[in-house]
């Protein structure tokens, strides 16, 4: 049986997407990119990753707490994320935020998950090396689509 994605613009888009992150970004694409500071990935119910955090220098939003575009790539040690739509770099994690909050409270040390932000539909997937296998499934899913073959 052939499955043919329910948006083929949308996979169209995303299989550009993932070709771009082949090379990784150039350094015009960085410097023209937007800033995704206090990052944290986040799950939807039907396993697509997204980016969640504060934006700056977006072309079409205005700063502040965003959603991005579907996940295809990330490289958290070189600071960057690739979307459907557009590359970031990626200032601090998350986790830096919720240390800050922490440390106001008079902690030590945040625990992981010790700031939770509900997100109707996603959940948050703090583990890097589970988010680039969930990565490398939905790559091998677009391009198996992608062949016809199904």
């Amino acid at each position: 049986m052939n499955k043919k994605p329910a948006q083929p613009h949308w996979a169209k888009k995303i299989r550009a997407a993932i070709k771009a992150t082949d090379g990784g970004p150039s350094e015009p694409d960085l410097a023209e990119a937007p800033v995704l500071n206090y990052w944290r990935p986040h799950v939807s119910r039907h396993g697509a990753p997204i980016l969640w955090g504060m934006v700056s220098g977006h072309p079409t939003l205005a700063g502040g707490w965003i959603t991005t575009s579907q996940l295809v790539a990330i490289d958290a040690n070189r600071g960057w994320a690739r979307t459907a739509s557009r590359w970031y770099a990626l200032a601090q994690p998350f986790s830096v935020y919720e240390a800050k909050i922490a440390k106001s409270l008079g902690m030590d040390e945040a625990p992981s998950g010790f700031v939770q932000i509900d997100m109707p539909g996603y959940r948050p997937l703090d583990d890097l090396s589970l988010l680039a296998e969930l990565l490398a499934a939905w790559r091998e899913r677009m391009v198996f689509n992608d062949t016809g073959e199904g």
